[in-house]
This record gives structure tokens, sequence and C-alpha cells, in this order.
């Protein structure tokens, strides 16, 4: 008896199974899930790539100006951070309306543990000495006009190039979860002993 589908009708695949670890893994690191996979050349090139339209965006996003009377040095490390303006009555109502302040931000969170810093110094707000110094720390609004004002104007393209980077890790998550687009063929073994 043969399993074949009847005439005029294609077989249909089988459902693909969903691999959350992976997904996971693809979150907190772009690539590392298709490394887990055994997908290691499109995990270290998604990896690559991610990364590096990261971190091109944080070096763009970053400036240092001097300006003023008296003459002053103003910087702004990085284009990943949360603006720290809400009061805030419960801890994640602030957040909610300081998101909705730079929406952007959820975009660069999507491109997993490198955006996690921001966080933490938006919960870190009122350290005299934050636990990572500058890195994806809030800037002052001081700092913020007279770099723009003075400087260069790469700043908006930074937080459009890390906005894409997590917006691309979306799909690299996808991938990781569902699995690559085109499968490998299966050889029919009554087909091949016709050839």
């Amino acid at each position: 008896m043969s399993s074949a589908a009847p005439p005029g009708k294609t077989p249909t695949a089988p459902p693909r199974e969903l691999q959350p670890l992976p997904a996971l893994l693809s979150y907190l690191v772009p690539g590392l899930g298709q490394i887990y996979q055994g997908r290691i050349s499109k995990g270290v090139v998604f990896l690559v790539c991610i990364y590096g339209l990261f971190f091109y965006g944080m070096w763009l996003g970053s400036g240092t100006v001097r300006a003023g009377e008296p003459e002053k040095t103003y910087a702004v490390s990085g284009s990943v951070y949360l603006p720290v303006a809400s009061a805030k009555n419960t801890p994640f109502q602030g957040l909610a309306n300081d998101l909705y302040n730079r929406p952007q931000y959820l975009g660069q969170f999507c491109v997993g543990v490198v955006a996690w810093p921001a966080l933490v110094q938006y919960w870190q707000a009122d350290a005299k000495e934050p636990l990572l110094g500058q890195f994806e720390r809030t800037p002052t609004d001081e700092a913020l006009n007279a770099v723009y004002t003075y400087g260069d104007k790469t700043m908006d393209l930074g937080w459009v190039y890390t906005v894409i980077a997590g917006v691309l890790n979306i799909l690299v998550i996808y991938d990781a979860l569902a699995g690559p687009a085109f499968l490998p063929r299966k050889t029919d073994p009554a087909r091949k002993a016709t050839a």
C-alpha cells in the first residue's frame, strides 16, 4: 500500500515544532539560539550584523562638546537610555510614563542583554556613583541640549540604528523559534529506487 497523496492533492507538511529555548537564547544574544541549534554560521552572521548595527548606533548617538559661558564640557554617552522624568508614584507607573516619552527604547530592548544596562541605570537614577558609570545612563537635559546644538547632527541616527538592530533581532528570535524557512528535503526511497 502506498502512502502517496491522492491524485491532484499535494501532501501537507507536518506542523513545525516551536523551540522556545533557542528563541530565548537568541533574545539574550542575537544568533545564540541558531548556534545552539547547530546553525553556527547563520548564528555568527546574525550576531555580528546585529551587534555591529547596535554598537555603531551607540557610537553615533554619543557626543562631547565644550560650550557656554564659562566654557563647560557636556557629554552624552550613547543613544540607548531611559529618561528619568516621571515622578515615580509606583515603580511601574513611572516606567510606563517614561517609556511613553521615549518609545524607541522598546525597540532597543529587543536586542537583548546589551540594552539591559539602561534599566539598571534607570533604577539607580539617584545614585551618586552608579554601578555602570555613564554607560547607557540618562544624560542631563543640559548635556542633551548642548550636544544637539553644538555637536554634529548624527545623534538622531544613533537611536535609529539601535532600534533597527532590535527590530531585526525579533526576526532572529522568530527564526530560532520556528526553525529555518526552508527545511532540508527528505529523499523519497520509492523515487530513488526507480531512478
